[in-house]
């Protein structure tokens, strides 16, 4: 991010700042930084109200891992800078070290298994020391050599006295239900792992920890989808009284600010959009080096621009429910931001952007004579497998028709989202879902070499 800033501290020695690592806006800044030539990283507090109490909290948990003899990095300096006088903690950098983060997007499933286990024996010691640390994702682990460190001592809590068995489950659970929910069928050998220890022998199930991996993950769902219509580390969000919209920060810069400017603009004419309906048109475009997907949804007349005027409408469901797919591992096309304009009296318009993916849908596909069975068969069994996807999440897609799936890169992706939901009881998913998939499985009526690839769905028409 950015570089070179000198900092004075309190006890007269000089921070050199190398490398803006994190910011949150007017609450955190993480510096990889030198100490009298001492690779270090350095952590400053911003808040007006709450910079000491997080400060605080930081330094107990670097002192609750120490006196337990969790592996954490050295503390050097914890106090306050002169210029500002925010309160900083500055750690020791870990030699070599990589955060787990990194190392499992790199890793094959089989290496990921280890490092599971590993994360779970370390979990399991944090949890014997009667602490445990709620903020778990990998990213807060550093890998070196064959040890893995602890970070971020501001998640560190107690384990309740007198609970310290469901609470250790608990935040077992915390952990798994940050990966993908493919990773629940290993829940059994990694509950064992933990189980032998903490050498428990009287303790609940595999299926009792699955069932607190799920609330777990729902409750971090819930967290993430409060989220996805604010300014947050993620989104960057803009607001007036004539427009409202939101972008991926990662995907965020001048030439998709220039686009957002202006989205109309970047319309090809009817003949080179993609779609042209009354409801919405959908079309591509580039915002420098990024390939774009529009889709414009469009005002039908008074009524329906009434009813967008009091609704989120579908751009904000699209946009939703294509994190929601992400979120659950499912295949979508990246959504890059979602805009809502008013341009007068009852007329509301909205876009949704996605990045755009070589694709072709998922009819047309299957009717390449080039494709051969084999190979139509493997893709077969991927769609299955995403449509198991969204079958354990209870997601009913609503339109699910071959064509608003894409083949790209040899996977399946759903498009076309914004009458996709989540259900949560399992009558009305069955329905829906039953829908579905008897939609699905008309589009291979007259090719019935093709309908035979999907048993599990037409068995269910």
């Amino acid at each position: 991010m950015s570089c070179g800033k000198l900092f004075q501290l309190k006890d007269g020695r000089q921070l050199k700042g190398l490398r803006l690592v994190r910011l949150l806006s007017g609450r955190r800044e993480v510096w990889q930084a030198e100490l009298e030539g001492q690779p270090v990283f350095a952590k400053f507090y911003l808040s007006a109200r709450r910079a000491k109490v997080h400060w605080q909290r930081e330094l107990d948990g670097i002192h609750a891992f120490q006196q337990q003899g969790i592996l954490t990095p050295e503390l050097l300096y914890s106090g306050s800078e002169q210029g500002c006088n925010w309160p900083v903690i500055i750690t020791a950098a870990i030699p070599n070290a990589r955060s787990v983060n990194s190392v499992w997007d790199e890793a094959d499933n089989n290496d990921r298994l280890q490092l599971l286990q590993k994360m779970v024996i370390l979990l399991a010691s944090h949890h014997r020391a009667g602490i445990c640390q709620m903020d778990l994702h990998l990213g807060n682990f550093m890998l070196s050599g064959d040890n893995i460190f602890s970070l971020d001592g501001d998640g560190v809590k107690r384990l309740p006295t007198g609970q310290e068995q469901s609470a250790s489950l608990d935040n077992l659970a915390l952990f798994i239900a940050q990966l993908l929910p493919e990773w629940e069928s290993q829940i059994p050998e990694l509950y064992a792992c933990y189980l032998n220890e903490r050498e428990w022998h009287q303790a609940p199930d595999s299926d009792d920890l699955l069932q607190r991996v799920r609330q777990a993950r729902n409750r971090r769902w819930s967290g993430y989808h409060n989220k996805l219509f604010r300014e947050c580390s993620a989104f960057i969000c803009h607001k007036t009284a004539k427009r409202f919209e939101v972008i991926a920060r990662d995907a965020s810069g001048l030439e998709l600010d220039r686009l957002l400017a202006d989205l109309d603009a970047s319309f090809p004419g009817r003949a080179q959009a993609l779609k042209n309906g009354n409801t919405c048109t959908v079309w591509a475009t580039r915002a420098g080096s990024q390939k774009l997907v529009i889709k414009r949804y469009n005002v039908k007349g008074l009524l329906h621009g009434l009813k967008l005027s009091i609704r989120p409408g579908r751009a904000m469901v699209s946009w939703e429910n294509a994190h929601r797919l992400l979120f659950y591992g499912i295949a979508t096309p990246k959504p890059i931001a979602v805009v809502k304009i008013k341009r007068g009296p009852l007329q509301p318009i909205a876009y949704f952007l996605a990045e755009a993916v070589d694709d072709v849908n998922a009819l047309s596909w299957f009717q390449q004579p080039a494709v051969s069975m084999d190979e139509k068969a493997e893709m077969a069994k991927k769609i299955t497998a995403l449509f198991m996807q969204l079958e354990t999440q209870q997601i009913s897609h609503g339109d699910l028709k071959a064509t608003n799936i894409l083949i790209a890169d040899g996977r399946p992706l759903l498009i076309d989202l914004d009458a996709m939901q989540q259900h949560r009881d399992k009558l009305s998913f069955k329905k829906a879902w039953k829908r579905d998939l008897q939609r699905f499985m008309r589009n291979w009526k007259k090719m019935p070499e093709i309908e035979q690839l999907f048993p599990r769905c037409k068995a269910t028409d």
